[in-house]
C-alpha cells in the first residue's frame, strides 16, 4: 500500500481566473520575459540554431568526411543500442547513402559488448575494414580502443554528447561540447543532435550535399531521440523537437511514417507525449532485448511494407520487453517482501539503496525495474542479475529516490566495486559474486554516513514534492486555458508540463478504473457552476480514503481526451488533498508530532492548543488499536507500505466505526511494532513504512513501552 502526498511548490502566488493572463503567468516562472524572447520560444518555426561549424573540430571532419568519399574509402558508422544511438546512426547512414558512399555500421548488443566501442567489440570493427570510423552517441571516453584503431592507419571522427574524463580520445576528430575547450554554444544536444549538427556542416559545405528530404528525414529523428534521451528541452534542442513535429505533420522517413500510422489514434494529435510512451520504448525494446539493428532496419527501409513488418516486429519486442520487466520486478518484490530475508536486510531497517538479485534475470530490463522499486518503496534501488561476459560477476543498474547521489555513495566504496559509471540518479555497476555481501554492507554504512552528512536520508525533496505554476480557479480550467498551455510545447526537462492546483473542489462522483489500479473523480466548485473530470493513474488506494461529497485540492495536469470522435478537457491528478479535519490534531498533526518526538508529553502539548481538550485526540483508545489493525491488515497485507498518517487516519475513519487522529495512528502503529506485530520505520515525522510480521500472535498491548508511556501520559 501506498498512501503518500507530495509538497506543492508554487511558482506564482497569484491566483489565475481566467486563460487571458494564463500564458503571461506561464512564461513569467519560466524567465521569459522580453518581447524578443517571448516571440522566440513561442514561434512555431524559428527559434535558437547554432552555426555547426562553431564545434571544435567540425571543420576538419567534414574534411576528411569529404575526402574518404572522393576516395571510395570505407566509412564505418559505430553506435549506440538506445534510441539515441539508433536514430543518430540512421541519419548518418542515410545521408553517406544518398551519395552511395561505402558505409556499412555497426550497432551493439548490451549484453554481448556493454556500452561504447569497448574491446568487446574490436575484432567485429576491424573486420570491417573501415577507412573511417565515426562514433555516433559513444566514444568520447573510449580512449584505449580509439587510440587502437589509429595505430591501425584508421581514422577516427567521434561525435557524442556525454561527459568526457579527465582527457579526450586522440581521434582525428572530437566533436562533443562536454570538452574542456568547447566552443559550441550549447552543451545539451543529444547523440542524434550532433549527429544531425554533422550533417547540416555537410550541407554548408556543399561538397557532397543534403537534399531536402534527407534533411528533413534527419530532423524527425533527432526529434525522436531529443525526446528519447531526456536531455533539456531548450535552447536548440526545443527548436529541433518543433521542427521535427511539423515535419511529422506528413513524414519523410518511411519508417516514422508508418509507426506514427500504426500507433497514433484518429483525432489525436501528436506530442511528446505520443513519443515517449508509444514510439520510443518500441525502439527500445530492441536493445534491451535482441539487437538494436532491428529498430535501425525501421529508419534505414524506404519500403513501406519492409517498415510495417519491422514495426510490428518492434511492437511484439517491446511486448516481450514488458512481460519480462513485469515479472522481475514481481520476483524482486517477493524478494524484498521475504519474511526469511535477513533481518538486518529490511526494508524497515535499512536507509541506503534496496538490492535485490536474480541470477537468470534479463539484463536489458535491470534499470527499468529498479526505476520502479525506487518509485514503488520510496527508496533507492540496484538490480543484479549474472553478467554474462564477465564469470563470476554481478551486473548491477540502480536509480536513485529523491536527493539520494547514487553515483557519490558509489565512488566511496569504489573498492567494492570491479567497475561502475553514471550520475546522481542513474547508475550500472560490477560486483564480484563473493564480495557481494561486503559490497552490501559498505553501501549501507556508506549511504548512512552521506545521510548524516546531509542531515537526511535523501528520501526528499525531489521525487516528494511538484513544481506548482499557480493556482488556477475552476472557471479557467477550460480549452482556451489548455490552449495557451500548449503554447508552450515541446515539454520536457527545463520546460516541465505545467501543474496546476485548484482548491476546495467537491467530489461529485468517485470510481476506480483498471481492477483498481487508477482513480476517476467527477469534481464541482461550490457554486456548482463548475464540472471537472479527473483521472490519477495508480492512485487506485484513493478510492478508500475518498467519498462523494469530500472536498479536495487537487494538483494536476491538463489534457485532451478523445474518444469516437469527440474531444474532452482531462484533467490528470499529480496529487490530491483531501480538506484536513477539524481542530489543532488534523491541521497542526506534523507541529503536535514534532513537539512529541522532542520528549513533550501530551499535557506539555496541550497548551499550545488553548481552548482545545486535545488529550482524548491524542491518547489511542482499545478500539483504535482494533480498528487501526483491521484496516492495515485489509489493504496492506504483509506487503512493505509506505503511507503519511494524515492519509491513513482518513482511510480508517472511512472504513471503520471509530474516529482517529494522525497522532492517535502513528501511536497504534509503534505499539504494534514494540509488540512485534509489524516491523516500522520513520521515514520523516508523519511519514513511516511498515510491514505485517506474518502468522502474528495475540499479544497484549499493555505490556508495550510505547503503550504505557502514551496512555500514562494522558492520564496525567
Amino acid at each position: 500500500m501506498l498512501l503518500t502526498g507530495k509538497n506543492w511548490r508554487l511558482s506564482a502566488s497569484e491566483k489565475v481566473a481566467d486563460a487571458g493572463t494564463l500564458l503571461g503567468v506561464l512564461l513569467k516562472n519560466r524567465g521569459i520575459t522580453e518581447d524578443q524572447s517571448v516571440e522566440k520560444f513561442l514561434a512555431e518555426d524559428a527559434g535558437v540554431w547554432h552555426d555547426p561549424f562553431l564545434y571544435n573540430d567540425m571543420r576538419k571532419a567534414v574534411d576528411i568526411i569529404n575526402e574518404t568519399i572522393d576516395c571510395h574509402g570505407r566509412i564505418l558508422v559505430y553506435g549506440d543500442y538506445d534510441c539515441d544511438g539508433v536514430t543518430a546512426t540512421a541519419i548518418l547512414v542515410r545521408y553517406f547513402r544518398s551519395h552511395n558512399a561505402d558505409v556499412r555500421y555497426i550497432v551493439p548488443h548490451r549484453s554481448e559488448h556493454g556500452y561504447g566501442l569497448t574491446e568487446k567489440i574490436m575484432d567485429k570493427v576491424i573486420e570491417e575494414s573501415p577507412s573511417l570510423v565515426i562514433t555516433v552517441d559513444c566514444g568520447v571516453t573510449n580512449l584505449d580502443t580509439v587510440a587502437e584503431l589509429k595505430s591501425r592507419g584508421i581514422k577516427v571522427i567521434v561525435s557524442d554528447h556525454h561527459n568526457v574524463k579527465d582527457d579526450l580520445p586522440e581521434a582525428d576528430c572530437v566533436i562533443c561540447a562536454k570538452r574542456p575547450d568547447n566552443t559550441y554554444p550549447f552543451t545539451e544536444l543529444c547523440g542524434a543532435g550532433v549527429a544531425l549538427k554533422l550533417v547540416e556542416a555537410l550541407g554548408k559545405d556543399g561538397r557532397h550535399g543534403v537534399n531536402g528530404n534527407l534533411w528533413r528525414q534527419a530532423v524527425e529523428l533527432a526529434g525522436l531521440a531529443t525526446i528519447a534521451d531526456l536531455v533539456s528541452v531548450t535552447n536548440e534542442n526545443r527548436t529541433i523537437i518543433k521542427r521535427a513535429f511539423k515535419s511529422m505533420e506528413n513524414p519523410s522517413n518511411v519508417g516514422v511514417k508508418v509507426i506514427n500510422e500504426m500507433l497514433l489514434n484518429p483525432g489525436k494529435s501528436l506530442d511528446e507525449t505520443f513519443i515517449s510512451f508509444n514510439v520510443v520504448p518500441r525502439i527500445n525494446a530492441a536493445g534491451r532485448l535482441y539487437d538494436s539493428s532491428d529498430a535501425l532496419k525501421l529508419f534505414l527501409e524506404n519500403n513501406p511494407s519492409e517498415a510495417k513488418r519491422a514495426a510490428d516486429d518492434l511492437t511484439r519486442e517491446n511486448e516481450e520487453r514488458k512481460e519480462i520487466e513485469a515479472k522481475v520486478f514481481d520476483e524482486a518484490r517477493a524478494q524484498l517482501e521475504n519474511p526469511d530475508r535477513p533481518e538486518r536486510w529490511s526494508l524497515t531497517n535499512t536507509c541506503g539503496p534496496v538490492v535485490v538479485y536474480g541470477k537468470n534475470w534479463h539484463q536489458g530490463v535491470l534499470g527499468i525495474v529498479a526505476g520502479k522499486l525506487a518509485q514503488f518503496y520510496g527508496r533507492s534501488a540496484l538490480v543484479f542479475t549474472d553478467d554474462v561476459t564477465e564469470p563470476g560477476c554481478a551486473k548491477g543498474s540502480g536509480r536513485a529516490f529523491g536527493e539520494f547521489d547514487l553515483f557519490k555513495c558509489l565512488e566511496g566504496i569504489s573498492d567494492k566495486l570491479v567497475n561502475f559509471g553514471g550520475h546522481k540518479k542513474a547508475a550500472g555497476m560490477l560486483v564480484r559474486k563473493e564480495g557481494m555481501g561486503a559490497f552490501m554492507e559498505a553501501l549501507e554504512a556508506e549511504a548512512k554516513r552521506l545521510a548524516e552528512e546531509s542531515g537526511s536520508a535523501g528520501s526528499d525533496d525531489s521525487d516528494n514534492s511538484i513544481e506548482v505554476e499557480c493556482e488556477l480557479d475552476p472557471s479557467a480550467v477550460n480549452f482556451e486555458s489548455y490552449r495557451e498551455i500548449c503554447r508552450l510545447r515541446p515539454f520536457g526537462i527545463g520546460n516541465a508540463k505545467p501543474n496546476f492546483v485548484t482548491r476546495d473542489l467537491i467530489i461529485r462522483e468517485i470510481a476506480t478504473m483498471s481492477d483498481g489500479a487508477h482513480l476517476r473523480l467527477d469534481l464541482t466548485d461550490s457554486t456548482g457552476k463548475y464540472t471537472l473530470s479527473a483521472v490519477g493513474f495508480g492512485m487506485g488506494n484513493y478510492f478508500y480514503l475518498l467519498k462523494s461529497g469530500d472536498i479536495v485540492d487537487i494538483c494536476y495536469t491538463m489534457n485532451e481526451y478523445t474518444f469516437r470522435g469527440e474531444t474532452t478537457l482531462s484533467l490528470h491528478i499529480s496529487d490530491i488533498l483531501p480538506e484536513p479535519g477539524k481542530g489543532f490534531m488534523w491541521q497542526k498533526a506534523e507541529i503536535a508530532e514534532k513537539l512529541y518526538s522532542s520528549g513533550l508529553d501530551p499535557v506539555q502539548i496541550t497548551k499550545i492548543a488553548p481552548g482545545e481538550d486535545i488529550i482524548p485526540l491524542m491518547v489511542p483508545r482499545d478500539e483504535h488499536f482494533t480498528e487501526c489493525y483491521k484496516i492495515i491488515n485489509k489493504y496492506a497485507g504483509t506487503s512493505l507500505s509506505t503511507v503519511d498518517c494524515v492519509l491513513l487516519a482518513r482511510l480508517i475513519n472511512n472504513n471503520a466505526e471509530t474516529e482517529i487522529t494522525p497522532f492517535q495512528t502513528k501511536r497504534c502503529l509503534e505499539v504494534f511494532a514494540d509488540c512485534g506485530l509489524l516491523k516500522l520505520r520513520e521515514i520523516s515525522p508523519m511519514r513511516l513504512c511498515f510491514n505485517i510480521t506474518p502468522g502474528g500472535t495475540r499479544v497484549k498491548l499493555s505490556d508495550s513501552e510505547v503503550y504505557r508511556k502514551v496512555t500514562n501520559a494522558g492520564q496525567k
